[in-house]
């Protein structure tokens, strides 16, 4: 019997060759497909190009949050030694010091503060107090000049500083004399020794600080903690030894951290002993909390993408059914239906890998533009804003690859599936699909075209509604012509009054403290009991220059300068709430403060408040008058300024601010102040106006209504580009069926509204669709822990900005259904018949 001999399989290197070999060819095909219709292509890819560098941009921001680790040596080896929320103790130098003496767990460390503020020649600048190995225990070395070394924080050397590349470029114009000179910081000579290179970020997150000193200098550059008080806390980060796992090292530190507790009690038992390790390779430590902040905007620009695809499909819904004879006829000669999707994906693979090295520079101008455009129009007074360009990277280029696949699916898959379904024997005699299915399917891309433009747009134009409200806002006080002045040197405090008082553009001097509008909590005690108030120090001067009433009673006189007096004015909402139904005036009224007010359970606990500061202490005033209630300052929903106590005091007292009421313009005399100012010493106060603060809240809101804007505006117009194309396409397709019921007797009038009738259905769903999510969403939005501060900034549910939004989207659909509508009015039915 014979027995047949098995066919060997084909060597895998073989079967490899020859997937290649087809894949080359489906490309090639695809190319020569694509170069035909040039216009049809360079549209594709342009749409999918801009959904998709928006989303790039998105994720190269996250990319750098929560993947991109800082360019040092062996980061994953850094870990911060820290405390869990709530323990009171915190690190030193000194037991930083005593770490590194007593453990063995941590090869090195270094300690670090937090942000410390410096005035640079006059200009606020945030920094980083650290031990000199910080740069060599990084393995980082200086792009230009040198980094600190650890003689550098030696008590008694000369002060240094080292600018971070971004400083360099954003603050100091990128000049390279920079290196060697010297500058005031502080008051005092610091000399510049290096620049840090590019792409080092300090073990920051986002951006690197503006400068790092030594920590020896924490007397000329003071950290200031929680409260307001100079702080000698640091921050540790250590870099584990060879073989040891982060478990013997806690448990190592535990040990040690309870020994040190124990030698420093005083009395009772020592504090638990509870340290733990954080990886600090320059990445957030908890990247669900930072995906969470950006989920909106990666929704938002995806928004876009999605639209975007919706409009891609339509475009090639229309052109595959022109291509339905090519397609019959391949199926017709053998090529299976699975062979015919894949050729067709392959062609829109082909474009959507286009598109995205295209989105790759979009994302780039994006990122570019969107920072330029907050780091020039961010007002300077109201902070230092660190913000850089986030580097792209491997990972941004993955995810381009990726997500163009996946945009591949979205938009052609369902084309290509619908386009291979159908009867060959029909397609090839002529014959083409009626509009059922296909018609379904562009009427469901067409409504989520507008859901997604109802969606953005309404949202910018309730930040548009909330912009206008803040912009429009009255804070209850003087605004236009008040300039604060904040003094730093108190040892040049009197001088500082004195400039201040003559400058020939200030009109009246009040003082505050703290600065306003800032106020201290409380609890204040009346007939009522205890209630949490706000009091702030002011002298007699403060009500005039900010114009704030004094309903009932009196002011302060001008021999009341001084806290002693046991004086004090309330608002009238202070007043009801603690006198109700009696009369304020004459009243007792107990101050006890208490900075905890207000703050989260879980928030690290706030240093101790010096006993020496009389401001700080509880005292007993009698009330002497009842002022007018103060709405105060919107920012970010949290409101300033409404305080409810007045105590007296003198603009000699040590840490008050200065209020100003000048003569003009406020930016004018604002400059003014600062050159004399200046003329003393650079680094002396800061200077400021109110109504810079008082446009905080309107900038925040400007910058989101016009992100949005530019958003919607963006899914508007593919939107109508969308429905323009397809309206006309079916107006194209359909000929022979307007000349019919044209030479039946249908006027022009009725042909036009028949072809305006196609887009008022999926119109009409996107818009009701659109408006129903975004009630949604905002009811969602309002059910969160940040819906107070949500419903300060914005009103979710204006029917305004809901009307107005939908209004324009049915007049901007409808203009862009009319061109089609009328072009199908003026068919001619002859040529119309006389078609194949």
């Amino acid at each position: 019997m014979n027995q047949r001999t098995p066919q060997s399989p084909a060597p895998a290197h073989g079967r490899f060759a020859a997937m290649l070999d087809g894949l080359s060819r489906d490309v090639h095909y695809a190319f020569r497909t694509l170069l035909r219709a040039p216009v049809a292509a360079a549209t594709i890819v342009v749409t999918v190009s801009l959904g998709l560098g928006l989303v790039a941009a998105v994720f190269t921001i996250l990319n750098t949050m929560i993947f991109r680790v800082d360019e040092v040596r062996n980061p994953h080896e850094l870990f911060g030694i820290e405390r869990p929320a709530g323990t009171p103790e915190r690190f030193t130098r000194d037991r930083y010091e005593a770490l590194l003496r007593d453990t063995d767990s941590f090869v090195d460390a270094f300690a670090t503060t937090a942000d410390v503020q410096a005035w640079i020649e006059g200009v606020r600048r945030e920094g980083r107090l650290v031990t000199g190995n910080f740069f060599s225990m990084l393995g980082v070395s200086a792009w230009r000049g040198r980094a600190l070394t650890p003689a550098d924080d030696e008590p008694g050397r000369p002060p240094v500083i080292v600018l971070s590349h971004r400083s360099w470029v954003q603050h100091f114009g990128s000049d390279p004399g920079v290196v060697g000179r010297t500058y005031r910081v502080n008051g005092t000579a610091f000399e510049v020794i290096g620049i840090m290179p590019e792409r080092f970020r300090g073990l920051e997150v986002i951006a690197a600080p503006d400068f790092w000193a030594p920590l020896s200098t924490i007397d000329l550059v003071p950290n200031i903690g929680e409260g307001g008080q100079a702080s000698n806390d640091v921050n540790v980060v250590g870099r584990l030894g060879p073989g040891v796992s982060t478990g013997q090292a806690v448990a190592q530190l535990v040990a040690w951290d309870a020994s040190q507790l124990a030698v420093e009690a005083r009395a009772g038992d020592p504090p638990t002993a509870s340290l733990v390790l954080t990886p600090r390779a320059g990445t957030v430590p908890r990247p669900a909390e930072a995906m969470l902040v950006f989920m909106p905007l990666f929704f938002a620009f995806g928004l876009i993408l999605l639209i975007g695809c919706a409009n891609v499909a339509n475009l090639l819904l229309a052109r595959l059914v022109t291509r339905q004879r090519e397609i019959g006829i391949r199926l017709a000669i053998g090529a299976s239906r699975r062979r015919v999707v894949w050729q067709l994906l392959t062609e829109s693979l082909v474009l959507a890998l286009i598109a995205a090295a295209l989105a790759f520079g979009i994302s780039r101008v994006v990122l570019n533009g969107i920072v330029y455009a907050i780091t020039t129009s961010f007002p300077p007074e109201i902070g230092n804003l660190r913000m850089s360009v986030p580097p792209a990277d491997w990972r941004v280029v993955a995810f381009l690859v990726v997500a163009a696949m996946a945009s591949t699916v979205l938009f052609a898959l369902g084309p290509a599936l619908r386009a291979t379904r159908l009867q060959v024997a029909r397609v090839i005699h002529g014959g083409l699909l009626g509009g059922g299915p296909p018609g379904r399917a562009r009427d469901a891309l067409v409504t989520l075209q507008v859901t997604g433009s109802v969606l953005l747009l309404i949202c910018a134009a309730l930040f548009l509604r909330g912009t206008w409200a803040a912009a429009t806002r009255d804070p209850g006080v003087r605004v236009a012509d008040i300039v604060n002045v904040s003094v730093l040197n108190e040892e040049r405090r009197a001088a500082i009054v004195e400039a201040v008082r003559g400058d020939p553009s200030v009109e009246t001097v009040a003082a505050a403290w703290p600065g306003f509008p800032g106020s201290v909590p409380a609890y204040g005690e009346g007939a009522t009991g205890k209630q949490v108030v706000r009091y702030q120090f002011v002298s007699p001067e403060f009500f005039g220059v900010l114009d704030i009433d004094v309903v009932r009673g009196r002011a302060f006189t001008d021999t009341e300068r001084s806290p002693n007096e046991a004086v004090a004015l309330v608002s009238e909402t202070v007043a009801r709430e603690l006198w109700p139904g009696s009369e304020a005036i004459g009243q007792t009224l107990r101050v006890e403060p208490d900075p905890t007010i207000g703050r989260p359970a879980d928030a690290p606990p706030l240093a101790p408040q010096t006993s020496e500061d009389p401001l700080l202490q509880a005292r007993t005033a009698v009330v002497i008058g009842v002022t007018r209630d103060v709405v105060g300052f919107q920012i970010g929903g949290i409101r300033f300024g409404r305080t409810g106590v007045y105590m007296p005091i003198d603009a000699a007292a040590a840490t008050t601010a200065l209020v100003t009421r000048v003569r003009g313009d406020a930016g004018v005399a604002r400059r003014e102040l600062v050159d004399r100012l200046a003329a003393i010493d650079p680094n002396m106060a800061e200077v400021s106006m109110l109504a810079t603060l008082a446009r905080t809240d309107t900038y925040i809101l400007g910058t989101s209504f016009w992100l949005t804007l530019v958003l919607g505006a963006l899914a508007l117009l593919l939107t109508l580009s969308g429905l323009f194309s397809v309206l006309s396409y079916l107006v194209e397709q359909r000929t022979r069926e307007i000349g019919v019921r044209m030479a039946l007797g249908a006027s022009r009038r009725t042909i036009g509204a028949l072809v305006l009738w196609q887009s008022a259905k999926p119109v009409g769903i996107g818009v009701v669709v659109g408006g129903v999510l975004t009630i949604g969403l905002s009811a969602a939005l309002l059910a969160t822990p940040a819906a107070e501060q949500i419903g300060a900034t914005v009103q979710l549910f204006d029917p305004i900005a809901y009307g107005a939004s939908l209004l324009l989207i049915v007049v901007a659909c409808a203009g862009a259904a009319l061109a089609p509508a009328l072009r199908a009015g003026r068919v001619n039915p002859l040529a119309a018949l006389r078609q194949d």
